[in-house]
């Protein structure tokens, strides 16, 4: 699903493999995505026969390279090659990128918010202590270059950050067979919401439903999951509440607006929780032991093996 806000968690699945040292899986990711998305979008990049022949030229050029020397993983680099020539050769050849601004950039420029509509995450917080999105939030100046990083992109940076780190916890948890791995997986899609900008009040969903996964880790963790549900849906009934604006509504709809700070915390806790355990390593005392065949504990009430 190719939407806007749910690429922001893309990062994610590059990340996995490469800090796991595993380069040429993070290559095929990025291979998949490159061909994938030059195929869907190659009817409006590639208008012109001369577009065609050129990415067939392309296409031929590569594959005999990746023949005659016999290269390992040629279906990959194929992949990458010919997906990025799409977007290089329509960027050449005229082709139009109207599917790039209307369905992408367009979104980000048309509601320049903090957050939108009643929306519990750290934007919402910000935005109570007199921020806008497009602040300068850090001035660096080198010579004559005076670079200014917005609200905005601080918060993407900070968000990309957060990938990285789950990204290292999810390898750790890999390796130790930890049962958080599953923890590690839902923690980018709650950090979404809880972190970015220009977020609507719906994109907590698909955390709440990620993080469900936490059944099968702990209980207090499946408590938490529930909250971040609960939260999703007083979020969502606010928002429908005040699109209609009836009359009996109003007391609920003011209710819902003054509590909005606290759910905020409370979010970003819950998505604490969910951070800390993704990063955590167990103490050696609590990490689970194999139990080797035939060893009996000391406390055993059955009789002890007679030694030969």
């Amino acid at each position: 699903m190719l939407k806007g806000q749910l690429l922001f968690v893309a990062p994610f699945f590059f990340l996995w493999p490469l800090l796991q040292k595993r380069s040429m899986h993070a290559l095929r990711v990025l291979a998949g995505f490159a061909a994938t998305s030059a195929l869907i979008v190659s009817p409006w990049l590639l208008r012109t026969p001369t577009a065609w022949a050129a990415l067939a030229a392309v296409a031929s050029i590569s594959s005999l390279f990746v023949l005659r020397y016999k290269l390992p993983h040629g279906a990959v680099w194929l992949a990458g090659v010919i997906g990025c020539a799409v977007f290089v050769i329509g960027a050449f050849t005229g082709g139009s990128f109207a599917w790039l601004q209307v369905g992408f950039i367009y979104g980000t420029e048309h509601y320049p918010y903090l957050f939108i509509t009643s929306c519990y995450n750290l934007p919402s917080l910000l935005s109570k202590v007199g921020l806008s999105l497009k602040d300068s939030f850090v001035s660096i100046h080198l010579g004559s270059m005076h670079l200014h990083v917005t609200l905005q992109w601080t918060l993407r940076l900070l968000y990309l950050g957060a990938l990285a780190l789950c990204a290292r916890g999810l390898a750790r948890h890999l390796r130790d067979r930890d049962p958080r791995v599953l923890i590690a997986i839902a923690a980018p899609w709650l950090l979404m919401l809880a972190l970015l900008g220009q977020m609507h009040e719906r994109y907590l969903m698909w955390g709440a439903v990620v993080s469900a996964v936490a059944l099968g880790v702990s209980v207090r963790l499946s408590i938490i999951h529930f909250i971040i549900s609960i939260a999703s849906t007083t979020m969502i009934v606010h928002v429908m509440l005040i699109d209609k604006k009836l009359e009996a509504t109003l007391p609920a709809i003011d209710v819902l607006k003054h509590i909005r700070s606290y759910g905020a915390i409370v979010v970003l806790g819950c998505v604490a929780v969910y951070l800390w355990n993704t990063l955590s390593i167990r103490i050696p005392i609590f990490q689970h032991r194999e139990v080797r065949p035939g060893a009996t504990s000391s406390l055993a009430l059955a009789p002890e093996p007679e030694e030969a």
